[in-house]
Order: structure tokens, then C-alpha cells, then sequence
């Protein structure tokens, strides 16, 4: 896909799970119950999440192409670098893959983003 089309479909998402959110929890919260926000909570998670990492990952791959990086984790080493060790886990994704397309990164990052969503539900939220 061209790097314009893949940005219009980040922007979608970014959006598309944030008016999701603000749906849930400006208009919707007082008739849901905790079992239906939480069920309900992927449909505007995830948008978010591919989103984001969708712009992250379009801009490593830049730093990549201006020779700047040699590797999708030196850029995101770079990012740290900058930001400071509080980014490692948001940047965690892009550390340990090698591809050089932002939507299969996105995508992978969705999933990483995914297992951690559903640990928490499962593992943590219970015992709150």
C-alpha cells in the first residue's frame, strides 16, 4: 500500500477509536454495567492502538530510509534515547520486529497490545 493510504486508514482508526470512546464513556457509560464496558472496551482500544503505533512505526521506517537507523530497533533505540526510558514499553513492539512495512508492524503491535488488554481483564482487573 502507498505510505498516503496507509496514513489515511491510521487516521480512521485513530478516530474511528476515539469518537468510539468518547461514546462509550460520555454517553453511554451510565447504562452499561462494568461487565458490558469491558466487553466493549476492544472496539475502541484496538482502533486506537493501530492507529498510534500505525504513525510510530510510519516514522521509524522514515529515520530508517534517511539513514539515520539501519533497523526498525535502532530507530526505536532513537526514540528512547529521546524520550526517556518511560517510552520502552510503548516502544516495546518495535524492538524486537524486523519488518519494514508499518501496517504488518502496526498489526503485530495491535496483537502484542491485545495479549497484554486480555491479562490484564483476566489476571488483574478480577483482584481490583
Amino acid at each position: 500500500m502507498e505510505p498516503a493510504v496507509l496514513t489515511a486508514l491510521y487516521v480512521t482508526a485513530l478516530i474511528a477509536g476515539v469518537l468510539g470512546a468518547a461514546c462509550v464513556y460520555l454517553v453511554m457509560f451510565n447504562d452499561l454495567d462494568e461487565s458490558e464496558l469491558v466487553t466493549i472496551t476492544p472496539l475502541w482500544f484496538f482502533p486506537i492502538v493501530f492507529g498510534l503505533y500505525g504513525f510510530v512505526s510510519q516514522r521509524l521506517l522514515r529515520r530508517i530510509s534517511a539513514g539515520h537507523a539501519g533497523t526498525l530497533s535502532q530507530a526505536a533505540r532513537m526514540s528512547i534515547d529521546v524520550a526517556g526510558f518511560w517510552a520502552l514499553p510503548a516502544l516495546f513492539p518495535f524492538l524486537v520486529l524486523r519488518w519494514r512495512n508499518s501496517l504488518l508492524v502496526s498489526l503485530a503491535a495491535a496483537v502484542f497490545w491485545a495479549v497484554l488488554l486480555w491479562f490484564f481483564f483476566a489476571a488483574v482487573f478480577p483482584t481490583l
